[in-house]
């Protein structure tokens, strides 16, 4: 098998190899698992805002616990939260209880939004009404002392806070009860580890879930530990059948299967070169972009197949499998133009890793020799019109479903399980059928947003609307002066009606206390982390079921994605025209008008079907479904040009090209992530398609 080996490509293939090697395996960087990143780009109108809001949600879980007792569920999340790792992971009430400490320090400086309402339009009786029904409630539990608060103001207050000082909830015969958890990232704690981290919860979670007891997560972490557990499964078992599909074709032709260790090699070298170019360009790795990385199984295979079947029956392999390589490349190219990350990266990955087996081939195949194929499949031309018919059909039925849909669920649909969890959170929580929107408040010091922030949350009291925020928690001092003159008007009015239940010496001291508003600082206090993604600005949790107009700028992550994907899609369907012509003059320049349409035909018949039947499965497309068509053009126009060039078994270098590559795209289509399937099912069907009107062209004379 092996035959003249040139030692000078050798040793710069060992060399290159070895440092790639050495750089995978030292090189810093992460696996990026956050699904709302994949599709984020600078060029997003608002993308600031966006990724401050994706990194705040991204290490945050939410847990909701339900038992059939009260009891029992104080037990349940005593031991969930015993058990968490207190390294890396934190309770959204880890300081809850220094939060209550400086409330307590000076009670009359917080007010909840209703009852100041009440009290600067002078609603006096109805405050001591509500004070004395809770005083005398033979189940009612005050906070404070009533001798320090005995309206009961601070009560209030704190009942208003419910996203941080919750009460159980008590619905259809179960008891809830639901907490936040937070992934600490203040050491960097890298994806691979926080998988690692949710990995355990889950184990803890399923440890302590039983048929009167359950346990249910949601939040961004979760559902990127499942993708990335579901992603690397997918491809394992797409490497796993490619590999055995490309064992059973090379014996089926060639009875030795010797020849597969050189194939693989450069296979391994391509996917290696793209892995270190991808590393090397980008800080974070997408998982998806590893998924879609198997599909150079196929195209890689591709050169291998073509070198064996034509190398030696003519003197045009070389130009054919560049023109090929650049027909490729080309498309693949123009992703990297999108600007959203996940195509960049599988544009660098792709480009890199095809440049690298064409190298391999041309200049490391020299040094073995091969044997020629043994077999010559004869195709049924009848079964290749029926099939195509077939196609044509089904494709032309799709196109009649036109419909395009921009949102982020064309694609990520979750588990039952996990949406199932995200919707009892979302009950719980007070947030079922209300929309989260984002307001950013900027601000030159925490001063200065708070005063920002107040203005803006006094129009949402104003139209009711729930919402959480740092002022909201944190008071500014000029609100808690505020708030301090009201009370105090208040006790000036109606503190003597407790004359019965205070001491006149009580009452005095409560009347001659001297009130000092508290500056908190903020800076070290955990809880105000999660409004403020830098020291200059905050933002404004929105919950509500319609569009809200305060005059404010309202960040709606999936609207503004949308949005964006929607002008990205509709800039590719203006231009996808314009390759189309470039591709048929470059043809026609080569090869003449009439040879270079006929080049052309099958790519153009294989995006026009695959756009028909993606209909026809999916009854919906999306940006990446334009993207594919790109693809297309470039991965069916390589079997015109060897068609065209016809040397040696070139129908059957053809015919195995379109098996091994479609089906690593079929693989890929069927995999649980919907971003990946609607691409690579679009491929699939174009590239089987445009491989039969190739075959009823180019061998329109043969039987």
């Amino acid at each position: 098998m092996v035959h003249k080996i040139d030692f000078v490509k050798t040793f710069i293939f060992l060399v290159l190899t070895l440092c790639m090697c050495f750089f995978a395996l030292f090189s810093k960087g992460n696996v990026e698992t956050n699904l709302l990143k994949t599709l984020l780009s600078d060029n997003i109108e608002n993308s600031q805002n966006i990724v401050q809001i994706a990194n705040k949600s991204a290490s945050v879980i939410k847990i909701v616990f339900e038992s059939d007792s009260e009891k029992n569920l104080v037990k349940l999340k005593e031991n969930f939260t015993k058990n968490i790792d207190k390294e890396y992971l934190e309770t959204d009430d880890t300081n809850l209880s220094n939060l209550f400490k400086l409330y307590l320090s000076a009670p009359s400086n917080f007010l909840s939004a209703k009852t100041k309402k009440l009290l600067k339009s002078g609603e006096y009786d109805e405050i001591y009404q509500k004070s004395l029904e809770k005083l005398y409630n033979p189940a009612g539990i005050s906070l404070t002392d009533f001798e320090k608060d005995p309206f009961m103001l601070f009560d209030d207050f704190v009942l208003s806070q419910n996203r941080y000082f919750q009460s159980v909830n008590y619905q259809n015969g179960k008891y809830y009860d639901f907490m936040n958890l937070k992934i600490k990232t203040k050491d960097g704690l890298s994806p691979e580890l926080s998988n690692r981290k949710i990995k355990k919860i889950i184990k803890l979670q399923r440890k302590l879930s039983d048929k009167n007891s359950k346990i249910y997560l949601a939040g961004n972490p979760v559902h990127s530990y499942y993708t990335s557990i579901s992603a690397i499964w997918n491809i394992n078992i797409i490497c796993i059948f490619s590999v055995l599909l490309i064992c059973f074709l090379t014996y089926f032709y060639f009875r030795n299967l010797k020849i597969l260790i050189p194939v693989f090699a450069g296979i391994s070298f391509g996917m290696l070169t793209g892995y270190c170019a991808t590393r090397l360009i980008f800080c974070n790795f997408q998982i998806i972009t590893m998924v879609f990385s198997t599909m150079l199984i196929g195209i890689g295979i591709d050169y291998s197949y073509h070198y064996f079947f034509t190398k030696y029956h003519g003197h045009n392999f070389n130009k054919n499998l560049t023109f090929s390589l650049l027909t490729t490349i080309i498309p693949f190219a123009l992703l990297y133009l999108t600007g959203i990350e996940l195509l960049r990266q599988i544009s660098v990955f792709s480009v890199f890793g095809l440049c690298a087996i064409y190298w391999f081939v041309l200049y490391m195949y020299p040094n073995f020799e091969f044997a020629e194929p043994k077999k010559n499949i004869k195709i049924n031309r009848k079964l290749i019109k029926i099939l195509t018919f077939a196609v044509v059909i089904l494709g032309f039925c799709g196109l009649f479903r036109l419909k395009f849909n921009d949102s982020l669920t064309a694609f990520y649909s979750p588990s039952g399980e996990l949406l199932h969890s995200e919707k009892i959170y979302n009950k719980i929580s007070g947030q079922n059928g209300l929309k989260t929107q984002f307001i950013t408040v900027y601000g030159k010091n925490l001063a200065q947003i708070l005063s920002k922030e107040e203005k803006v949350t006094a129009k949402l009291d104003d139209k009711n609307i729930k919402y959480m925020s740092i002022s909201k928690i944190f008071p500014s001092s000029e609100k808690q002066k505020e708030n301090f003159e009201l009370v105090k008007k208040l006790y000036d009015k109606k503190l003597n009606n407790y004359d019965e239940i205070l001491t006149s010496a009580q009452i005095s001291k409560l009347r001659s206390q001297a009130f000092k508003p508290i500056i908190f600082d903020l800076k070290n206090n955990k809880i105000s982390a999660e409004f403020l993604p830098d020291k200059n600005t905050s933002l404004i949790i929105v919950f509500s079921d319609k569009n809200i107009k305060i005059g404010e700028k309202i960040t709606d992550i999936g609207k503004d994605i949308s949005k964006y994907l929607k002008t990205n899609r509709l800039a590719l369907a203006k231009i996808f025209p314009i390759v189309l012509i470039l591709i048929f003059g470059f043809l026609s320049a080569i090869y003449g008008f009439k040879q270079g349409t006929k080049l052309a035909f099958p790519p153009l018949f294989g995006t026009v079907c695959a756009f028909g039947m993606s209909l026809l499965i999916f009854g919906e497309l999306n940006l990446f479904s334009i993207i594919a068509l790109f693809l297309v053009l470039g991965f069916t126009i390589d079997y015109s040009i060897f068609r065209a060039n016809a040397q040696g078994q070139t129908e059957d270098a053809v015919l195995v090209s379109c098996i091994t590559t479609a089906f690593s795209f079929f693989m890929l289509s069927i995999t649980g992530f919907k971003l990946i399937s609607s691409i690579t099912f679009m491929l699939f069907t174009g590239i089987v398609s445009a491989y039969l009107c190739g075959y009823l062209i180019f061998n329109k004379d043969k039987n």
